[in-house]
C-alpha cells in the first residue's frame, strides 16, 4: 500500500512538473541556458584543442550563466518565502478578526439572555400571582413585561443557533399578550368573570410549566450561549445538545353574545313563553 501510494505521489509530481515546463516559457529559457553552460564547456574541451582563447570566453560565459541562475533561483525561493509568510499572516489576522467577531456576538447574545433572564422572573412571579389571586378580583391588572423581548427577539434571531429556543420564546410571549387580553376583556362591564376565571386559570397553569422551562434554557444559554458560527472562525466547544420541547399557541377562543343576540337565539328555537302570549280584550296577557 506504500509503495502504490509513494508511486502515485511521484507520478503526480511528473505531472505536475511536466505541465509547469510545457506552459511556462521563462522557465523553459532558464533550463535552456543552463543545459548550455553545463554541456557547452564538456563539448568544447573536447573537440577545440587549438588556442585557449575559446575555451575560457566559453567557460566565462558558463560560470556567468550559472552564476546568474543561481541568484535568480534563491531570489525566486525568497520571494516565495515571502509571500508564503506574507499569507500565513494574512490568514492568521483573519481568524483574529472572526475570532473577534465571533467572541463579540458571543458576548452580545449572554448579555441579551441575561435580560431575558431577569424579564422571565418578573413574569413567573407575575404568573403565580395570577394563578392566586386573579379568581378574586374583576380588575386584577399583574406585572406583565415585554420589553426586553421586543429589544432583543431580532437580534438572537440572528446571533443563537438554537432557533428551537427561539421559537418557543416568541410562543410563550405570545401567551403573555393573550393574558393582557383575557385579564382587559374580564375588567370589561358587561363580562361575567365567574365564567373567565376558569379559563385564566387553566390558561395560566399552562403558562407556568412553560416559563419554568424556559427559564431553565434561558440560564443554560447565558451560561454557554450556542452562537452561530461565523465561516472560518475557529470552532469553539460546545455543550451537549438540550431537548426542546415544542410549544403550541392556544387556539381557543373567547366567545361573547349581547342580550339582544340570546333573544334572537332563543326564539329561532321555538321556546314558549318568551315573547308571552298576545293580549285579551281586556287588556290581559
Amino acid at each position: 500500500m506504500e509503495a502504490a501510494a509513494q508511486g502515485l505521489e511521484n507520478r503526480g509530481l511528473v505531472h505536475r512538473t511536466h505541465t509547469a515546463l510545457r506552459q511556462s516559457r521563462p522557465l523553459q529559457l532558464l533550463i535552456g541556458a543552463l543545459v548550455a553552460a553545463i554541456v557547452t564547456p564538456l563539448v568544447g574541451a573536447q573537440l577545440y584543442t587549438g588556442e585557449i582563447m575559446w575555451p575560457l570566453v566559453i567557460g566565462g560565459y558558463s560560470g556567468a550563466a550559472l552564476a546568474f541562475l543561481t541568484a535568480l533561483a534563491w531570489d525566486r525561493h525568497s520571494r516565495l518565502q515571502d509571500d508564503v509568510r506574507q499569507l500565513e499572516a494574512e490568514r492568521h489576522r483573519t481568524e483574529q478578526r472572526l475570532q473577534q467577531e465571533q467572541d463579540r456576538r458571543v458576548v452580545e447574545a449572554r448579555r441579551r439572555f441575561g435580560a431575558l433572564e431577569l424579564e422571565l422572573l418578573r413574569l413567573k412571579a407575575s404568573i403565580d400571582r395570577t394563578k392566586l389571586e386573579q379568581h378574586a378580583y374583576k380588575h386584577f391588572f399583574p406585572d406583565l413585561p415585554t420589553g426586553s423581548w421586543q429589544a432583543s427577539s431580532a437580534p438572537l434571531g440572528v446571533l443563537v443557533s438554537d432557533y428551537e429556543l427561539i421559537a418557543d420564546l416568541s410562543t410563550f410571549y405570545g401567551h403573555v399578550e393573550e393574558l393582557r387580553w383575557r385579564l382587559r376583556f374580564k375588567a370589561e362591564t358587561s363580562t361575567d368573570e365567574t365564567l373567565v376565571n376558569s379559563m385564566i386559570d387553566t390558561f395560566v397553569s399552562q403558562m407556568a410549566e412553560a416559563v419554568d422551562s424556559l427559564l431553565e434554557q434561558v440560564r443554560e444559554q447565558v451560561e454557554n450561549p450556542q452562537v452561530e458560527q461565523i465561516l472560518g472562525a475557529p470552532q469553539a466547544p460546545r455543550g451537549p445538545a438540550q431537548g426542546v420541547v415544542r410549544r403550541r399557541q392556544f387556539t381557543g377562543a373567547i366567545r361573547t353574545q349581547t342580550p339582544e343576540e340570546i333573544a334572537r337565539a332563543l326564539a329561532r328555537q321555538g321556546l314558549p313563553g318568551l315573547e308571552g302570549t298576545p293580549p285579551t280584550s281586556d287588556g290581559s296577557s
